[in-house]
């Protein structure tokens, strides 16, 4: 049920920062990642890194694909 939920935000929104998911469906990030996991391996979803320097922490964006991938991660 959350699955389908979080998929469907996703889809709405295009590509979310990981902290609006958060924030949406008051969940920590350890309890966020095994969900996104299964998502991903899906092939609909795919993960973006922004890799922001050393002092700042990363920013994690989730973007929808109409078809169907290979399971990616993009690191910036």
């Amino acid at each position: 049920m959350i699955l389908k939920s979080i998929m469907e935000y996703v889809k709405g929104a295009g590509r979310i920062e990981e902290m609006q998911l958060l924030k949406h469906f008051h969940l920590s990030q350890e309890g966020l990642a095994p969900m996104m996991a299964v998502l991903l391996k899906r092939g609909k979803i795919k993960k973006t890194i922004n890799q922001r320097g050393r002092t700042l922490p990363p920013e994690i964006y989730y973007s929808w694909t109409e078809i169907v991938q290979i399971p990616t991660l993009t690191v910036i």
